[in-house]
């Protein structure tokens, strides 16, 4: 087992499958002036040369074009957007021409949720940014954020399904065995972590979601940097005799419901919990895709499906810290479904 921060565990998996396949190709905004943001791409224009990775300007509708174009010519292109709120920029490109008009393309397109303080701006501030995408049909929407288990399936009939380097959960083993869109989110919050990540190569199922911590009176159900918080609140509870069960979805589409499904089955409690606004969040779409698939289940709850999100006010980068949810506030409503 090696210890890896994310950035270099994302890094270690673009250069491996780059090494693997060379359609695979990048281009985004510094990837080979600054090594991307944060170094995800050091060392990648000195292997592999100006013909896989290249630095284009501060104009997402390009990025998107170049990707559609490169692929539809046979290549894997992984394109790079430094901030996930600059998608909606490109939302022509990754709405109507890749989600609607040239399904099945292997495109991958990243960006960073980036929430630094400092008054950045609203421009910054990506809340939703992944939900309006989600609305895209033929395509993956991934936002995972922390190392997953280690009993994946190996069936080769199911790697096309796959990615691996788990650290990043996202990253990029779909990229030349499945035809597939995949616009994975990334938080900076977690740059420097580090987890043990095995030396061998691994593959997680994909579209399948994961028990961070096993519960028996509340299933919290997230993703992304809320996963943390979600395992803070958890502990938290944990010790005034509050047993919660977090269930990260790592994937939004296809989203797991089953998974959901059985949790809330055990615990009879659900709340959901994302960092996008709570109008309009996929808070909603989880809730009535429970509904839908799993009603018995539902029926049976102790008392409704609660979801905690950002409040519904206008974007402000000093302000979104205290706008998103929390531990303390994740741990609060929990509290009170239980004691309900």
């Amino acid at each position: 087992m090696t210890v890896l921060t994310y950035i270099q565990a994302l890094n270690q998996a673009f250069i491996e499958e780059m090494r693997r396949d060379d359609r695979v190709v990048m281009w985004g905004e510094d990837l080979v002036s600054m090594n991307g943001l944060y170094g995800h791409t050091a060392g990648i224009f000195d292997e592999f040369g100006g013909d896989r990775i290249r630095d284009t300007p501060i104009c997402e509708q390009a990025i998107t074009g170049m990707a559609i174009g490169a692929a539809l010519k046979g290549l894997r292109p992984i394109g790079v957007f430094m901030n996930a709120g600059f998608s909606l920029a490109a939302f022509d490109g990754l709405f109507l021409k890749i989600g609607c008009m040239h399904r099945g393309l292997p495109i991958v397109m990243q960006a960073t949720n980036r929430r630094s303080p400092g008054g950045h701006g609203p421009r910054h501030v990506p809340r939703g940014a992944l939900h309006a995408l989600a609305r895209l049909e033929d395509r993956h929407a991934i936002d995972p954020v922390r190392r997953e288990g280690a009993d994946e399936d190996r069936h080769p009939r199911q790697r096309p399904g796959h990615v691996s380097r788990p650290l990043g959960g996202h990253v990029l083993r779909l990229l030349g065995r499945q035809p597939v869109h995949a616009l994975p989110g990334r938080d900076d919050h977690v740059w420097r972590q580090q987890q043990e990540v095995p030396d061998e190569e691994y593959l997680i199922p994909f579209g399948q979601a994961d028990i961070k911590r096993e519960g028996s009176d509340l299933t919290l159900v997230t993703f992304s940097f809320m996963v943390h918080h979600a395992l803070a609140a958890a502990n938290a509870l944990a010790k005034e005799g509050i047993s919660v069960e977090v269930v990260d979805l790592r994937t939004i589409v296809p989203l797991d419901v089953a998974t959901m499904a059985r949790s809330a089955a055990r615990t009879r409690r659900v709340l959901i919990v994302h960092e996008a606004m709570k109008r309009g969040g996929v808070a909603g779409e989880i809730a009535f895709r429970l509904q839908e698939d799993f009603p018995d289940t539902v029926a049976a709850l102790k008392l409704p499906i609660q979801r905690l999100a950002a409040m519904n006010l206008p974007l402000a980068g000093r302000l979104d810290w205290n706008l998103t949810p929390s531990a303390d506030s994740i741990a609060a409503r929990a509290r009170e479904m239980v004691r309900a």
